[in-house]
């Protein structure tokens, strides 16, 4: 029975790994030292928890095109500053104000995020990254 008990243990605390890896700071990932705005059309969301992600389309001035990953608040805390499911849909134009990830890759953290004329503040509010509660 207790070999059960074990396995059943090791099980559960694998199955743990993935949520907490998820779930980061901001330092983590991203530096508050590379402030960034990318312009773009929008060609996926994600509304996850505990991060949502959306991706843009952007044009370089050759016209390639490069998809950015932008990181944003839960589902729930984007909703309580008034920025809801299908406020922005597929094919919008956005401006998104963030900063860069770390390691080089076309992943940002969303910090503001513009789309018809309006301003939503899109990141975790104790993240611990830039604009966040301390």
């Amino acid at each position: 029975m207790k070999q059960y008990l074990a396995l059943f243990a090791a099980a559960l605390s694998l199955g743990m790994v993935e949520p907490v890896r998820a779930h980061h700071s901001f330092a983590a990932e991203f530096d508050g030292k590379k402030p960034m705005r990318i312009e773009g059309t929008l060609s996926k969301i994600e509304w996850t928890n505990p991060h949502s992600y959306f991706y843009v389309d952007v044009k370089d001035e050759k016209g390639n095109v490069a998809t950015w990953g932008c990181e944003g608040a839960n589902p729930g805390a984007l909703s309580r500053r008034g920025f809801k499911k299908g406020d922005i849909k597929l094919g919008d134009k956005l401006v998104v104000d963030g900063y860069a990830a770390k390691d080089g890759s076309h992943l940002m953290d969303a910090r503001r995020i513009y789309f018809n004329g309006k301003a939503i503040f899109g990141g975790s509010e104790d993240d611990g990254g830039p604009g966040a509660r301390q």
